[in-house]
């Protein structure tokens, strides 16, 4: 298992479409707190939020997180490389391995955001939210940075990294059964956005709101910039949880599939 974990951080590590989507990243939290900063100074209309989003944390991890999931997963299978990973570990530590791996592709990627929060608050320049997110809202916070602001702030946004990651985390048995890096991206796309609009739903009625809470989709999951250590460490619970159990699902239906 340790093997196979360490051995799949290697090929993490240098992977292109790893660096390419930890730049992309940095480039588009860099421009969303500039764009934020217009927006707080007048120097973008309100109407212009809209176009703001495009480069919003929500958008560019639900894009980049899924694509690593499935490329950390999905890609062995199309270069057959997974066959060796087999035959050295077998098939539960190689699914324990890259559901961990992939989670924490998803927590690097959201990051930078948490990264371009700390800088913007540092600053000491006002931002209006384009949308409230938990990186937005933590780099328009008016609270003064101090030593403990910022191990604060840094905590609620790896936390929200791995927050992430567990809304990503169904991917995780998709790419053992789809094998497709690109069709795992599309369906982890759709999916980050169509789960928000169910568990509202669900969350409609008393016992739909309790098994929502349970859940890292619950409104009540996500950080904010007041979230208490013990708001924080919940929400770390309900995240690795949901994690674990896609990788026990990934797990059983991939004990028994053929791999050609």
């Amino acid at each position: 298992m340790i093997n196979q974990l360490q051995a799949d951080l290697y090929v993490q590590r240098h992977s292109t479409a790893m660096t390419v989507s930890v730049l992309v990243a940095c480039a588009a939290a860099a421009l969303y707190t500039f764009l934020q900063y217009r927006l707080a100074s007048g120097g973008l209309d309100p109407a212009s939020a809209s176009g703001v989003q495009g480069v919003s944390d929500i958008l560019i991890i639900s894009l980049l997180g899924p694509l690593l999931i499935g490329l950390a997963i999905a890609r062995p299978f199309e270069t057959k490389s997974v066959h060796a990973a087999l035959l050295a570990a077998g098939r539960g530590p190689v699914v324990a391995s890259k559901a961990m791996t992939a989670s924490l592709a998803v927590i690097l990627v959201s990051l930078p955001y948490g990264l371009a929060a700390l800088v913007g608050r540092a600053t000491g320049a006002s931002f209006e939210p384009a949308l409230p997110t938990t990186f937005a809202l933590l780099t328009a916070d008016s609270v003064e940075l101090d030593a403990g602001g910022v191990v604060h702030l840094v905590a609620v946004s790896v936390v929200t990294g791995l927050l992430y990651a567990a809304k990503l985390a169904v991917c995780i048995p998709l790419a053992f059964v789809l094998k497709r890096p690109i069709v795992v991206m599309a369906t982890g796309f759709v999916w980050s956005f169509v789960a928000d609009l169910l568990v509202s739903t669900v969350s409609d009625t008393a016992p739909g709101e309790a098994i929502a809470g349970l859940t890292p989709f619950s409104a009540d999951r996500m950080p904010l910039p007041d979230s208490s250590t013990g708001d924080l460490l919940t929400t770390t619970a309900v995240s690795v949880v949901f994690i674990a159990a896609m990788g026990a699902l990934a797990w059983l239906l991939f004990r028994r599939a053929d791999v050609k």
